[in-house]
Formats: C-alpha cells, sequence, structure tokens
C-alpha cells in the first residue's frame, strides 16, 4: 500500500506562485503604431520635400522677386510640415523600431543629396553668368543650406548612418566649380572682379560642410545622444510596465 502524500505547509518555500498566462491580443499595438506613424512620416515629408521642390524651381524659372509675395508664410509653411514628418518618423523609428522605415529614409536621404547636387549645378551656373544680385547671391546660399540642413535632419533619423559617402558628390561638384571659377576670370574678359567673392563664397561654405560630412568628427553625436537617451528611457519604462 501507498500512504498518502501530506499536504506541504502553505508557507515559503512550500509556497507554489500561480503566474498568469500573458493575454495576447488580437492585435499587435506596437506594430500598428509603428505603421501608423510611418505612414503619417512619410505623408508629411513627402508632401514638405516636393513642395520645397516646387518653390525652388519657381525661383529659378521666374525669379526671386515674382515669389517674395508669401515667401515667408511658404516656408514656415513647408517648415513645420517637414517637422512634424520628421518627428513622427522618429517616434516610429526609434519608438517602436521600424527597421523598414530606416530604409525608406535612407532612399529619401540619397534623393535629397541628388536635389541640392542638382542645385549646386544650377547656382554655379548663375555664378558663371553673373545675372544676379546680392538678394539673389543669399537666396542661392539659403536655398543650398536648407537642402543640407533637410539631409542632416534625416541623418538624425536613423541609427548609426554614415553621412561619409554623401560628402563625396559635393566635393567633386566643388571641384567643377573651381574650374569654373578659374575659367571665368582667367580665360574670359567680360567678368566682373568683385564677384569672385560670392563665387568663392558659395565654394568655401559648401567645401567645408562636404569636409566636415567626410572626416566624421562627431557634430551631431551630443544630439544624436540625447535622441537615444530619450528612447532608451522610454523603452525602459514601456518593458517595466510589462
Amino acid at each position: 500500500m501507498t500512504t498518502p502524500q501530506k499536504n506541504l505547509p502553505k508557507v515559503p518555500p512550500f509556497v507554489e506562485r500561480k503566474t498568469k498566462p500573458k493575454k495576447q491580443n488580437g492585435l499587435d499595438t506596437r506594430g500598428m503604431l509603428s505603421l501608423a506613424t510611418m505612414l503619417v512620416s512619410l505623408a508629411a515629408l513627402t508632401v514638405s520635400m516636393l513642395g520645397a521642390g516646387r518653390l525652388i524651381l519657381d525661383i529659378f524659372n521666374e525669379g526671386l522677386a515674382n515669389n517674395l509675395d508669401g515667401i515667408f508664410v511658404k516656408l514656415l509653411a513647408l517648415s513645420l510640415t517637414f517637422l512634424f514628418g520628421w518627428a513622427t518618423g522618429l517616434a516610429s523609428i526609434r519608438g517602436f523600431g521600424n527597421l523598414v522605415y530606416s530604409y525608406v529614409i535612407n532612399i529619401y536621404a540619397w534623393a535629397c543629396l541628388i536635389a541640392v547636387s542638382v542645385l549646386y549645378i544650377k547656382v554655379i551656373q548663375k555664378l558663371f553668368m553673373q545675372e544676379y544680385e546680392a538678394i539673389k547671391f543669399w537666396a542661392y546660399l539659403i536655398l543650398l543650406l536648407g537642402g543640407l540642413m533637410v539631409l542632416f535632419f534625416l541623418h538624425l533619423l536613423v541609427e548609426d548612418h554614415d553621412l561619409r559617402p554623401f560628402a563625396i558628390p559635393l566635393l567633386i561638384i566643388s571641384v567643377v566649380q573651381l574650374f569654373m571659377i578659374v575659367v571665368r576670370y582667367v580665360f574670359t574678359n567680360d567678368a566682373e572682379g568683385l564677384r569672385i567673392f560670392a563665387d568663392f563664397g558659395i565654394f568655401f561654405t559648401m567645401v567645408t560642410l562636404a569636409t566636415l560630412m567626410l572626416l566624421h568628427i562627431g557634430i551631431f553625436s551630443p544630439l544624436r545622444e540625447q535622441i537615444n537617451g530619450l528612447f532608451m528611457n522610454n523603452n525602459n519604462g514601456d518593458h517595466n510596465e510589462e
């Protein structure tokens, strides 16, 4: 005969903890939020970048004077739309771990570089022809810096994104500009000498920024660390709640 086993006393270490099974929802909330923020960000970034491209084309084709009416309102609308898309994209990539959107942003970054390169070549053409006033020169410089600023913002969206390959086309175009400067002021007789400062102003600005991108010295590291720390704290809070 087997003797019945006595019940263990309900005191430690004989207490068995009953684990509650994890509830499985029908919808993946994190995945749904990741997709939703990606689509919203993609729409906002696309609209803002297309609008900026249209504005730049209008300035070059119709002239700056014909587009001064409401220019600040246009720039404000484009800037706020881009920042909204950038913020939601940051939430999608860093907050919800959307790896697919990282590849999309990388494609957008290359598209932005192509746009900046075409704009740079167009500016070189305008400088060579010397058919511009002081206000147009500053407009050209602001447009180039604005395009690079968009590229830098896209760079911050993706973790461990490398800007060095993006600097090579800009450096090549800078060499082309240097060649055009020599041709204009040495091999032509109708060049206005004082305008050489405008040429070299654009040249040194673009070369400096491209060189900083190529050296990869971590100018954006403090800002990137703040972004990483923000989402790292949020992710740790989510895990603790789970």
